[in-house]
């Protein structure tokens, strides 16, 4: 019965994570194509969430986002992490940033600080998470850890791009493709489709 359960819910868990990548690449093409004028170097990818005709889209997108990138999460930390302290730090840190993406779905941009303190903390600490969840790989694994680490370290780096550009956006397309990749990677390595 136990096993039956378990089955149910990597079901569950691979069909909402599938439904998940799909609408994070439908959910910009809707946006893109009802607000044709975005420019991720002028507009940042939040001023999604305050069109009239995109807003419901992107808050709903976070809200599956955030959920998706929790469970993916804590199931990476359960196959793959040995280490109990490293496994606490590890799920603080992921509930936080997924808590703190949550928030950013939900907090219209308007608001300001409201919106940004939020949106901020996801960017900080889902990227140290990586970068954590790498170093505790290494331990058992140095060139499995090492993947992590060096996408989490790219993440840091994107935000570079703020540099040269006058909206956060560019920076923000960059993060959230490396987020797409690592979690697709470590799906389906934790699928064992593939090796790294």
């Amino acid at each position: 019965m136990l096993q039956l359960k378990r089955g149910v819910i990597n079901k569950i868990r691979k069909g909402y994570f599938i439904s998940s990548i799909i609408v994070g690449i439908l959910a910009p093409l809707i946006c893109l194509y009802l607000f044709p004028e975005f420019d991720p170097r002028i507009h940042p990818i939040s001023y999604f969430g305050i069109l009239q005709n995109t807003s419901l889209i992107f808050i709903i997108s976070l809200i599956i986002f955030s959920i998706s990138i929790f469970w993916n999460g804590i199931t990476i930390i359960e196959k793959l992490i040995k280490n109990t302290q490293y496994k606490f730090w590890l799920k603080l840190t992921l509930t936080t940033a997924s808590i703190c993406l949550f928030l950013t779905g939900i907090i219209p941009m308007n608001l300001g600080p409201f919106h940004q303190i939020p949106a901020l903390c996801f960017f900080l600490i889902y990227n140290f998470f990586i970068f954590l969840f790498g170093i505790a790989r290494a331990r058992s694994y140095v060139r499995k850890g090492l993947f992590s680490v060096v996408t989490g370290s790219l993440m840091l780096l994107s935000s570079l791009l703020l540099i040269p550009f006058p909206s956060y956006g560019v920076a923000e397309v960059v993060y959230i493709f490396f987020i797409f990749f690592w979690n697709i990677i470590m799906w389906l390595q934790q699928q064992k489709l593939i090796r790294i």
